[in-house]
């Protein structure tokens, strides 16, 4: 399912997120495997903060993907996004 996007800040923001729920961490989980605090991945995914090049190399290698893969728009599983739409993500690692 693609989606149209703004800007690619808020394609990179999304892309974050998604690939939050599709590994199933917890901002706090990414955070940790990012070596960021909790607070700054949840300003990141609502647009407060623009990570850096540095940060975004270590979030991404957190969600197991290249770091060119947060500023593309490609096909995401539906469920996936159903996921996020619930605002809740329960059984986070």
């Amino acid at each position: 399912m693609k989606l149209k996007f703004n800007n690619l800040k808020d394609l990179l923001i999304y892309n974050i997120k998604y690939y939050r729920y599709v590994n199933n961490y917890s901002q706090e989980k990414l955070a940790e495997l990012s070596k960021l605090s909790p607070r700054y991945i949840t300003d990141v995914e609502r647009g407060l903060h623009c990570p850096t090049i540095p940060k975004l190399e270590n979030i991404a290698k957190s969600l197991n993907v290249e770091p060119h893969i947060l500023f593309m728009n490609i096909d995401r599983d539906k469920t996936i996004i159903d996921k996020m739409n619930n605002k809740r993500q329960y059984n986070q690692k």
